[in-house]
């Protein structure tokens, strides 16, 4: 009889031990996933505020008043045209022009749209939120301009039109989310 006491005994302490040493596994397996996902995390807002950082460096202040000053001049509220820009001195170009030498842009649009188009791809993979609260308002109406002229160019041509392609892609996917979210106004209708 003593035999099988100790048998059992022997038994117990060893099962005892096997849940014992799951249970740290499992909590060590947790907190493993739990700091790989923040480090993920972390990383993803540190490469956020780097492309923000890149952004700020490439876009001037003039690009910005050139914008401000586009857009004010394209205010449908004012009676222009969709695809018109009104300045206050009189002069009226469209937005097919804008891209052309000596367009209304002068290259600053251009290139503020070149540069978002760079970094589309890669927008998903970062917090878009940040991204959008900085230049929310310069991307939607970019996006309004170059969709404009990405439906023209395809009425007039029998190809599909890669008009930048990776910002119009972006922005069709996520205009509509976006919208909600809050963002810096550069300037606002007057």
């Amino acid at each position: 009889m003593k035999e099988v006491l100790v048998f059992s005994e022997t038994f117990n302490m060893a099962e005892i031990r096997n849940w014992l040493l799951l249970t740290i596994a499992i909590i060590g397996a947790f907190i493993t996933i739990r700091t790989y996902i923040n480090a993920t995390k972390q990383r993803q807002i540190d490469n956020t505020y780097k492309t923000l950082d890149f952004i700020r460096r490439h876009i001037t202040e003039n690009q910005i008043e050139t914008f401000i000053e586009l857009f004010h001049a394209n205010n449908e509220l004012s009676g222009v045209k969709y695809n018109e820009f009104r300045f206050p001195d009189g002069r009226i170009d469209t937005i097919e022009t804008m891209f052309s030498e000596g367009g209304c842009g002068n290259g600053d649009i251009h290139n503020m749209i070149e540069l978002f188009n760079l970094i589309s791809p890669t927008l998903i993979k970062l917090e878009e939120k940040i991204i959008w609260y900085e230049y929310g308002q310069i991307m939607e109406v970019i996006y309004k301009w170059t969709s404009y002229l990405e439906e023209e160019l395809k009425k007039t041509q029998d190809y599909q039109v890669d008009f930048y392609l990776d910002f119009n892609n972006y922005m069709k996917k996520k205009t509509a989310k976006m919208l909600s979210v809050p963002t810096k106004y550069y300037t606002y209708c007057e």
